[in-house]
């Protein structure tokens, strides 16, 4: 839920937060477990196991959790 920031960084460790952003569509997760996901890939020294298409489903999912824009579904 957006605004409850219940879990902190030292909680999630890489692998989980791995899981939470390759399946970032997933009802399973709360918002802040996926922000913390995101916030965790964002800081990993390497990001040669991210592929583009997991980023991109993760923009989309910050995109549509964040943004409305008129004419937009």
């Amino acid at each position: 839920m957006r605004g409850e920031r219940n879990r902190k960084e030292n909680d999630m460790n890489i692998g989980e937060a791995c899981v939470i952003f390759h399946d970032i569509d997933s009802d399973k997760y709360t918002v802040d477990e996926k922000g913390l996901a995101i916030k965790l890939i964002l800081d990993m020294e390497t990001h040669n196991s991210v592929t583009k298409e997991m980023l991109i489903k993760a923009l989309r999912w910050l995109w549509n959790e964040h943004f409305e824009w008129e004419g937009e579904k």
